[in-house]
């Protein structure tokens, strides 16, 4: 198993048959004839309503072979281009080492043409990792792409368009604008001291309108603060105006009874992408309602209501909702791997996740070798999410064994394209950690989608201004909470983001619930101190779920290859998880704990002179206690019976009238699961 030692108690899942469903056939069936069985566990849909599985046909797009390292591909207004970063061949006299060479900015056809530089002739190379380095987004006009490694972005200006680009000019981006003066941040709500915003401008994105630009900047009172602001080109280059904070609202002051700003404010946030045609923006969320739980969420930017989007006690991040809004690609995805569950599974409301988050996360997957030893894999849900943790994310594209696997795609809306039907996706080589040398991208079997009007990503008044927000993590005090159904917390704030000095941060919970049902007894304790942090945690869950977190867990971040030790055990329902795994363990065992194809169910039923075929499948794993099930019907599967040919529906049903009455019924459902075949007599 991946980052944990896993145990299995109380319940166990059954094997259930699936029922044949008999698509406008009214004539009764024949005996059905032999199957072969889901790997995973048959039974029916987890959720009625639910998105069907998809079929989904992977492309590799081959490029020059001058080409290295093609990276983060993401598709242009048009649809039928690609936008790519990628290394520059020309001369390996002077390069002889073009993996680790400059990179820029290309473009080629869809269809694998016309590949060339569009930022060669700007003197603008990237400097970043190979793997991902940076972020692209075209501009609506057609004229225009933003791209650019973390925290330089720019904006190339191609005449007369990116498309036929015969004279490009890149453009820095003055992000100084979404910056307080002097970074000097007043005292306000529970922070009686100043704090500081040093900048940063963290995974850039560009909205959809082209008129917004949005990031998270380091802050002393909440580590990271999503920011959104205007993007306006002043001759000589692009500047940041007007920047509003998107974060949960602090406490309003030290002596706040609600416990809900205090705890919302201290998650750690990293914002991801605009969504809803630039209405909403989308977002990371660890802590909150939900300490050590990475979960992804959306904020309308004009009310500032927020969706929790996903729940599953794993680590879900870097995202991107289809231009219809139909469905959502997770680029970070440990669903049913045990990879970060050690931390999430048992749920409570947590008062200063930043706090130990970041230095978490640093020591995971701060580097292309950390990452190349993470059990991530892009996936798709639905676009509301996982619904509280009951659907799992189907891969896109799982491992085949090779050199190269499919890694996590950063750029956001981008990534799809207009239609809704394909994902750019990116790559990463296990033993050079660069790109492979073409593009890869996904192929839903799905009708094109209609993309949701683009709108202003002008949020409304709800949202402060840098100088006017403040989070609780700057608050030096002791302070006692009502949860918000019984019980308390007792959170003593002293460990600064910036502390040289050691500080000690607690969370002492005595009975308390937000729900009434299920109560947290126990404490929570953070020891922070020049470059290492120390997470403590002796924790119970009583009632209507139990649980318990125990754990001692170090972080040092002194120098690389940051050291992690210690460990942690969670327990929720019946299921108990230890971790994290040693990174030495982890990237020794890599190759085999990265997903593989799903095994399909296929039920096959004559009707008169017709064949009824049902084609399901399942990932176990399912649910915030990680023992149900999540089986859905497969649409777009090709099902071939004796050289007749159909496709299943969005109910998993194909109906064939094949001339054969003996044979083999044949059934591909593309890159994400094994193609399967049963026996027709």
């Amino acid at each position: 198993m991946s980052t944990s030692t896993r145990r299995r108690t109380s319940r166990r899942i059954g094997v259930l048959a699936v029922p044949l469903l008999l698509m406008a056939v009214a004539a009764a069936p024949t005996p059905a004839i032999s199957a072969t069985a889901s790997s995973e566990s048959t039974g029916p849909a987890t959720t009625p309503g639910t998105l069907p599985w998809e079929t989904v046909r992977l492309q590799k797009i081959n490029l020059p072979s001058t080409v290295k390292n093609a990276a983060a591909p993401a598709y242009s207004k048009d649809g039928k281009h690609l936008l790519f970063f990628a290394n520059v061949v020309a001369d390996p006299a002077q390069n002889p080492d073009p993996d680790r060479g400059p990179l820029h900015l290309w473009i080629v056809g869809a269809d694998g043409k016309g590949a060339r530089c569009l930022s060669c002739g700007t003197n603008e190379p990237l400097v970043g990792e190979a793997e991902q380095p940076g972020l692209i987004a075209p501009f609506p006009d057609g004229k225009r792409a933003f791209y650019g490694p973390y925290g330089d972005p720019r904006v190339l200006h191609c005449a007369p368009s990116l498309l036929d680009c015969r004279t490009a000019t890149t453009y820095k981006i003055d992000t100084s604008g979404a910056v307080p003066p002097g970074g000097l941040i007043p005292p306000g709500g529970a922070v009686t001291t100043p704090s500081f915003d040093t900048g940063g401008a963290t995974s850039p994105k560009l909205s959809p309108d082209g008129k917004y630009v949005a990031w998270s900047n380091f802050r002393t009172d909440s580590l990271l603060s999503m920011v959104i602001g205007k993007l306006e080109f002043a001759g000589d280059k692009y500047v940041v105006t007007d920047p509003r904070t998107l974060n949960p609202a602090g406490p309003t002051s030290p002596t706040d009874p609600d416990p809900r700003p205090w705890s919302d404010s201290t998650a750690l946030f990293e914002f991801k992408s605009f969504a809803d045609g630039g209405r909403s923006v989308v977002y990371v969320q660890v802590g909150g309602g939900a300490s050590g739980n990475p979960d992804l969420w959306k904020l309308d930017l004009r009310t500032g209501e927020r969706t929790r989007l996903t729940a599953y006690p794993e680590w879900e991040e870097d995202m991107a909702i289809s231009p219809d809004g139909r469905s959502m690609y997770v680029g970070i995805n440990s669903q049913r791997r045990h990879y970060f569950d050690w931390a999430g599974l048992m749920p409570f409301r947590g008062f200063f996740d930043a706090s130990w988050v970041g230095a978490m996360a640093i020591t995971q997957v701060s580097s292309s070798e950390l990452r190349s030893c993470a059990q991530f894999a892009s996936s798709l849900l639905p676009g509301d999410g996982d619904r509280g943790g009951k659907l799992v994310g189907q891969i896109l594209a799982p491992y085949d064994g090779g050199d190269v696997r499919e890694t996590s795609q950063l750029h956001g809306w981008p990534i799809w394209s207009p239609d809704s039907t394909s994902v750019a996706l990116s790559t990463q080589s296990l033993t050079t950690l660069g790109s492979a040398p073409y593009l890869l991208v996904a192929h839903l079997d799905r009708a094109p989608g209609k993309p949701q009007p683009v709108v202003s990503s002008a949020p409304g008044p709800w949202a402060p201004t840098p100088q006017e927000y403040h989070g609780a993590l700057g608050a030096k005090t002791t302070v006692t909470l009502k949860g918000l159904s019984s019980g308390t917390v007792t959170v003593k704030y002293t460990a600064s983001m910036t502390a040289t000095q050691p500080t000690e941060s607690t969370a002492t919970y005595n009975g308390y619930s937000d729900d009434g049902k299920s109560f947290v007894n126990g404490t929570q304790v953070v020891k922070r101190g020049g470059t290492t942090v120390r997470l403590l945690d002796d924790l119970t869950l009583r009632g209507e779920h139990i649980g318990s977190l125990k754990g001692d867990i170090t972080m040092d971040l002194k120098a690389r290859p940051f050291q992690i030790s210690g460990s942690q055990t969670a327990a929720f329902d019946g299921t108990t998880v230890t971790g994290p795994q040693p990174l030495d363990e982890r990237c020794a065992n890599i190759r085999e704990m990265l997903p593989r194809p799903t095994a399909l169910d296929v039920r096959a039923q004559r009707s008169g002179k017709a064949v009824i075929v049902k084609v399901t499948s399942a990932y176990d794993g399912a649910g915030a206690d990680e023992q149900g099930v999540d089986r859905r019907p497969v649409r777009g599967a090709k099902v071939t019976v004796g050289g007749d040919t159909a496709v299943t529906n969005r109910q998993g049903v194909a109906v064939l009238h094949p001339r054969v009455r003996q044979g083999a019924v044949d059934v591909d459902a593309g890159a994400s699961f094994l193609p399967a075949r049963v026996t027709l007599s």
